[in-house]
């Protein structure tokens, strides 16, 4: 595709590039990592001039490296306008891989910090909301305590995000809750135990009698996701028996206002069997004995590539396989491998 001139900063310049057929793979050999951090801050601020105060540099710098950037690719990346500068759809694409090989080189900045005897860091994981009620509270817990040094984020994320982020580079990896495994991702999966799935309701709901998902079609219902994704739990449950998912059905996505509402009100819930051994739901919940199946909840350790993550996010997924493997031990599940870890300096 031919360059529309029109967009780069320095005409003059760009006339001594010639004309030639696109050629990504060429292209991104040449790529500087200062153009693509340009391109990054651009898009963060919206300005240019914002975007030279927070790389320290001076615009005509920024100005060059970008429209060198679009030369080499021979796209527009960006558009400029009264109300500042954005991206087009071809900025857009690239600065979601420049933010990639940020992060990637940050990764391996931090890996040799820690060969050097650093005992620093950062640690960002992502979860979804049924894996927040699983057995890694205590692997964090243990973690923090083993290293205090490293700066640990946790972020509750929808599907969705989670692989928005693990694209971008803004998460270092995911516990993930999903029915059944993936049959192909684009990103590493590794499953770490699969939960029975259990309807509930607060002790003392009338509801508790229940035997049959057909009595309860009508009731006021739970949930993390809109009943009518396929892809969610009340959808899949309702649609393998063949009925229609309840309409009344409040949508909560914070875990913890969704453990509030579930022992506070007559909502019926939904919840994976490690949930019951926590002791802030303890005797508050009621199990339904129902006659028909509900799928089971696969968990599961994602990453862009396993072979990449960081020393400090191997030592914490290794405490995680671990408490996983005893998880599966006492619900009579095949036990899983821990993976092999990298030990962190004391």
């Amino acid at each position: 595709m031919a360059l529309d001139r029109s967009i780069l900063r320095r005409p003059a310049k760009a006339k001594r590039h010639p004309q030639y057929s696109f050629d990504f793979k060429a292209a991104a050999k040449n790529m500087k990592f200062h153009q693509l951090r340009a391109l990054i801050a651009v898009s963060e601020t919206g300005s240019m001039h914002d975007a030279c105060r927070a790389l320290h540099v001076s615009q005509p710098a920024v100005s060059k490296a970008l429209a060198d950037l679009e030369i080499e690719l021979s796209v527009p990346l960006l558009v400029r306008s009264p109300r500042g500068v954005t991206l087009t759809s071809y900025g857009q694409s690239l600065v979601r891989h420049a933010r990639a090989v940020e992060h990637e080189l940050n990764n391996a900045r931090e890996d040799i910090e820690v060969l050097r005897g650093s005992s620093g860091g950062t640690l960002t994981i992502g979860v979804t909301p049924v894996t927040a009620l699983g057995p890694f509270a205590g692997v964090i817990r243990r973690f923090a305590i083993k290293f205090p040094d490293i700066r640990i984020h946790v972020l509750e994320l929808r599907p969705a995000q989670i692989e928005e982020r693990l694209m971008d580079g803004t998460i270092d990896f995911a516990l993930m809750s999903r029915i059944g495994e993936p049959v192909k991702s684009r990103f590493y999966w590794e499953l770490l135990y699969s939960t029975t799935n259990y309807l509930a309701v607060r002790t003392g709901n009338k509801l508790a009698q229940a035997r049959s998902l057909q009595t309860l079609v009508n009731e006021r219902w739970l949930s993390f996701d809109t009943p009518d994704d396929p892809t969610s739990f009340l959808g899949t449950t309702f649609d393998m028996h063949s009925m229609k998912p309840p309409q009344s059905v409040l949508r909560c996505m914070s875990t913890g206002l969704y453990m509030e509402l579930a022992v506070t009100t007559d909502l019926i819930s939904t919840w994976g069997q490690p949930a019951f051994g926590l002791r802030s739901l303890e005797g508050q919940l009621t199990r339904l004995q129902l006659k028909e199946s509900l799928p089971d909840i696969s968990v599961g350790l994602v990453c862009r590539d396993i072979e990449l993550v960081t020393k400090i996010s191997n030592s914490c997924i290794d405490m995680i396989r671990n408490a996983c493997c005893a998880l599966n031990e006492k619900s009579g599940q095949p036990p899983l491998r821990p993976g092999k870890g990298v030990s962190l300096p004391k």
